[in-house]
């Protein structure tokens, strides 16, 4: 049993910057999940000037936090600090899950272990890589301390290496950690306006 205070079995936490053109189809199959488990998802909306609120209260969701902060580390930091699940679940709002039992399944298969892998799948992107942090659901206080970086892009990186660290794993053995069976996360890799989307165009061009 997490040693932090518990109220929910899992808390997703979901980061958003002017998402409302992208942001439905994440909506949709989280309204579609099976009920089983007490999950919170928490939105940190970081300096959107769009509907991005108005469009996730439009699907009955309400848990809605803000951060000043600019960049996706500094807002799921804002997420972590609020969440109250045994296990968290970082999310990019321009994804989705798979299956109605995405987060039924995660939340089975990761009893009693600190940190489990799901798998994705993406029809841009085809590599795998230790630190897509949507692609591990950690339990809460095993986090601990350990946060996202004040910078971005990579701060996914520092993350993850510390978590994986922690764990007993590194950036080239992570594959294998316990792993569900089955794709439950479609990642909508270089969605134009993304992180990843405006790191690639630069490299592009240098």
């Amino acid at each position: 049993m997490s040693t932090l205070f518990k109220r929910y079995d899992l808390s997703i936490i979901i980061p958003c910057y002017n998402l409302e053109r992208f942001i439905q189809p994440m909506l949709d199959s989280l309204k579609q999940q099976e009920q089983g488990h007490s999950t919170e998802v928490i939105f940190v909306l970081n300096n959107c000037t769009d509907r991005t609120e108005d469009i996730i209260k439009a699907n009955g969701f309400n848990y809605i936090l803000h951060c000043t902060e600019q960049g996706c580390g500094n807002a799921r930091n804002v997420g972590l600090e609020h969440a109250q699940g045994e296990y968290v679940w970082f999310m990019d709002g321009d994804d989705w899950l798979l299956t109605p039992t995405a987060i039924n399944e995660a939340i089975e298969f990761a009893q009693a272990k600190d940190i489990v892998r799901v798998r994705f799948q993406s029809l841009q992107f085809r590599r795998e890589y230790f630190s897509m942090v949507w692609q591990y659901v950690i339990r809460r206080d095993f986090i601990g301390g350990i946060r996202f970086p004040n910078y971005q892009p990579c701060e996914d990186d520092a993350f993850m290496r510390e978590a994986l660290g922690k764990a007993g794993y590194n950036m080239w053995d992570y594959l294998g950690m316990d792993t569900l069976p089955t794709p439950q996360y479609y990642y909508n890799y270089l969605r134009e306006g993304s992180n990843m989307y405006r790191t690639n165009i630069l490299r592009e061009r240098i």
